[in-house]
């Protein structure tokens, strides 16, 4: 386990960085490293795509916070665990367009640190569920950014590899998949994942790859209902573990 902590506050990383390799170690996990740096800008100057497992990043600093460097790092890198330090809760759904895997609630003591562990285990089990399609393919259910239904096939826009194309019914493909809490049919014909929406513009939803996916209008209200409530558990889950 290779683990960076951003943090502009020295007597917080030292003991950050304790916890950390206590915790880990309780657990079982190996710590090969734990590097430290005192602001976002000297963490990006050296960092590169898959240099950390887990980066635990303070959401306020003097110069760029937490959300900007996460942001920059997502450019690049889609898998590295984000956790972010925060001592208010006001700003954390600023996160969720960084796919932030945990909250640490500042001062920061063990208890926190091995809710953080078991809350990433527990994504990584999340990560990999999959379905296999009726032609046989299999599909990782949260690598879905959103599905759209077009001249009888299905087509599966994915946050790794090519899309994936299948020739099934919209409703086939539903009743697959609808039982999944963030997977939502927000239009005729599209699903989107709720994990993957970085943003709203009127009648469609801005999507982690860039994309616009149009919202029923008829069922705005539903829709927009849907998803801030989302956002609002997912936030109480992660700031109450």
């Amino acid at each position: 386990m290779k683990i960076a902590i951003v943090d502009d506050d020295p007597k917080d990383i030292k003991n950050l960085s304790q916890i950390i390799a206590d915790s880990f170690h309780n657990k079982g996990y190996e710590v090969k490293l734990i590097d430290s740096f005192l602001s976002g800008e000297e963490f990006l100057h050296i960092w590169q795509p898959e240099m950390y497992d887990i980066v635990i990043l303070d959401m306020f600093m003097y110069e760029l916070s937490g959300v900007d460097v996460a942001k920059k790092m997502r450019e690049a890198d889609n898998s590295v665990k984000l956790v972010f330090c925060t001592t208010s809760n006001d700003f954390a759904s600023e996160s969720y367009s960084v796919n932030a895997s945990y909250y640490l609630r500042k001062p920061i003591d063990t208890k926190g640190v091995q809710s953080m562990i078991e809350r990433i285990n527990s994504i990584e089990h999340e990560l990999v569920r999959f379905i296999t399609l009726s032609d046989g393919q299999r599909l990782i259910l949260r690598n879905i950014i959103y599905t759209e239904y077009y001249n009888h096939t299905i087509f599966i826009y994915n946050k790794i590899g090519e899309s994936i194309k299948s020739r099934i019914t919209q409703a086939e493909f539903a009743e697959l998949v609808l039982d999944f809490p963030y997977l939502y049919a927000c239009g005729k014909g599209f699903i989107v994942n709720l994990y993957e929406i970085v943003g709203r513009d009127k009648d469609v939803f801005l999507m982690s790859n860039g994309s616009r996916v149009p919202i029923s209008r008829r069922r705005a209200k539903e829709i927009s209902d849907t998803y801030t409530n989302f956002l609002f558990n997912r936030m109480r889950e992660e700031m109450n573990d």
